[in-house]
């Protein structure tokens, strides 16, 4: 199970750099997200808000990943960041399906809070 949790923290932080070509890639067609801002996202909002560079470093702190397999082709992931510029904490949890030959986030939801 190790390698999975590497592999799916790997997927995690590959979009956290906002890449349009990983964002291209990793969202599925279908995906939707609830935002920290409480607005709702889908794949084309997303891809308009990235640019090919992306960041140059991870901006969050990683704490309490966990995989669970939900089915034979989806898995349910939650974790919380800390942005390191600001201190602002999120609990965080993302629905990855295997569609296509490869791995896709269908859904993530960031939400808000005070402390771990």
């Amino acid at each position: 199970m190790g390698d999975r949790v590497a592999y799916f923290l790997h997927l995690e932080k590959t979009l956290m750099y906002g890449r349009s070509d990983d964002f291209k890639e990793l969202l599925s067609n279908d995906f939707v997200e609830f935002g920290t801002s409480g607005r709702i996202y889908n794949k084309e909002m997303q891809l308009d808000s990235v640019d090919t560079k992306g960041l140059t470093a991870c901006p969050f702190i990683i704490k309490n990943f966990s995989v669970q397999q939900l089915a034979p082709h989806i898995v349910h992931i939650t974790y919380q960041t800390e942005v390191i510029d600001n201190g602002s904490q999120s609990n965080r949890s993302s629905i990855w399906k295997y569609e296509h030959e490869k791995w896709r986030l269908y859904f993530h939801q960031g939400t808000p809070t005070v402390s771990f």
